[in-house]
């Protein structure tokens, strides 16, 4: 994917601009296809085609200043980077016991009564100064996004569509567009209206939530800051930890900590433990540490969407003991703007994406034939699943994985498939005469991801989420590389 630095607002009428790259063009944001809607006929007229016509986008950023704000160089510094182990990573888990993460927050003095379209919500009485986020009111014009094609104008139905797509191309879960059903959608190491990784210092509200809906017809969007980590903060032991991104998870119109809330419904999924307490994932690509503990996944549970009481200005805000995990929204202000927009009845399902922007699908950007590139790798559609190919015909991207210190610098061949089920994982390779080809699971398209490998096969315990097959060539101590014909096998059960 071509990212283009976003650099000065533009104040220029738009022109009709394609950016290209080295597989094609990225086709300029284009109004997007989907499966016909499960809701019904809304009973209101639907907007002209012509109001979703997208406009091109432009070179420039929308003047967001949040790299002034968060105090945080436009450019990720390496040691912000990944930090790939040169042993295998711990990423078993502990026992067969879940463990919920732990709320220690600041407890209310007391509550209060908010009056919503749909019920009677209880609301706790924090003060804080955090004025409500300009993104999380209603729209009255069009708004500015910073995407990977340059900045771009978008009406409130063409956000929906393109929030729609991030979700469903990347997590492959399908959003529920009946009227008045809410889906959350979270982006991490994102701010609202950007879409380029930042860096995710821990211990911010530097990502990005989304509520989307459609009530008679019309689609909706509101956007807030949001922290979708853990604070920097010791819990205690497998008290806090991490979603896992590229996946759908459960909730409910709930409670926390005595007030209303969005709560998780799921139990005993992949986390990612926060041992160390420094508020974020050391054991790979997220990795801020040169060493020190490695953190571990294991199962857990308790991680509830709920307010987080702190003071402005937003860039200066720190989570701290406000999270052990749970997606924590700053301010009153913002709080209650989100419950009263996202609330439908109290046990109501709603359901909540979280997604890496590191990770968002490219063909949300671009059009996308599969050819088993990194940028456009071979979908796994149905288990079990049988290809033949030859990696002579791949790329040369990924040399070494953080599972292995084997020297893979021959060309890959990638697949990529998303489940929402849990369950085992067999892939096996078969390589023709003389040839030796690996293979490799990863968490996403980055080699610091790597979950397993295998030299033949190799089983894995996976929960949902978004998972990368690369089948790569092994390179021997004299430079040679042993590419060449394989077939693949994978399965799920």
């Amino acid at each position: 994917m071509l990212f283009i630095l976003l650099a000065g607002c533009s104040t220029e009428e738009p022109t009709h601009r394609v950016y290209g790259t080295s597989k094609g063009t990225f086709h300029a944001l284009t109004p997007f296809e989907h499966e016909e809607d499960s809701s019904p006929e809304p009973s209101v007229e639907e907007p002209s085609e012509q109001e979703d016509d997208w406009p091109q986008p432009q070179q420039g950023d929308c003047g967001f200043g949040y790299y002034e704000e968060f105090q945080v160089s436009r450019f990720v510094p390496t040691s912000y980077r990944s930090v790939a182990p040169s042993e295998w990573r711990d990423i078993s888990t502990q026992d067969d016991s879940v463990d919920q993460i732990a709320y220690v927050e600041p407890k209310p003095d007391g509550y209060w009564r908010l009056i919503s379209a749909t019920d009677n919500l209880t609301m706790p009485s924090y003060n804080d100064d955090m004025p409500l986020f300009e993104r999380a009111d209603e729209w009255d014009e069009d708004r500015c996004f910073e995407t990977p094609l340059g900045q771009v104008y978008l009406s409130e139905s063409q956000a929906y569509d393109l929030y729609r797509d991030i979700i469903e191309k990347t997590t492959g879960s399908t959003i529920d567009t009946s009227d008045g059903a809410r889906s959350i959608l979270g982006i991490r190491g994102a701010w609202p209206g950007t879409f380029a990784w930042h860096g995710n210092m821990p211990n911010r509200f530097n990502d990005t939530l989304v509520v989307l809906w459609r009530q008679n017809g019309q689609k909706n969007v509101r956007e807030f800051p949001v922290n979708t980590d853990t604070g920097d903060y010791y819990f205690g032991y497998h008290s806090s930890s991490s979603l896992k991104p590229n996946r759908r998870y459960s909730y409910k119109n709930g409670w926390h900590s005595g007030y209303n809330a969005i709560q998780i419904q799921d139990w005993g999924y992949l986390v990612q433990d926060d041992s160390n307490g420094n508020g974020h994932w050391d054991s790979d690509r997220n990795g801020w540490l040169d060493g020190g503990n490695l953190d571990h996944e294991r199962t857990g549970s308790g991680h509830n969407i709920h307010l987080a009481s702190v003071d402005a200005p937003l860039g200066t805000a720190r989570i701290q003991n406000w999270s052990a995990g749970c997606q924590t929204i700053p301010g009153i202000e913002n709080w209650t703007q989100f419950l009263d927009v996202v609330w439908e009845d109290l046990g109501t399902d709603v359901s909540y994406y979280l997604v890496d922007s590191r990770d968002i699908a490219p063909d949300v950007w671009q059009d996308c034939e599969q050819d088993g590139s990194h940028s456009c790798p071979y979908e796994i559609t149905s288990f079990p699943f049988v290809d033949t190919d030859d990696t002579i015909t791949g790329v040369e991207s990924f040399d070494y994985y953080n599972c292995s210190g084997a020297n893979e610098s021959g060309p890959e061949i990638v697949y990529m498939f998303t489940t929402e089920v849990e369950g085992w994982l067999s892939v096996s390779v078969e390589s023709d005469e003389g040839v030796d080809v690996d293979i490799h699971l990863l968490e996403a398209n980055d080699p610091d991801t790597c979950r397993e490998r295998g030299h033949i096969s190799f089983d894995s315990f996976i929960g949902p989420g978004r998972y990368f097959i690369v089948a790569d060539s092994w390179v021997d101590d004299d430079n040679v590389s042993y590419a060449g014909g394989f077939t693949l096998h994978v399965d799920l059960d």
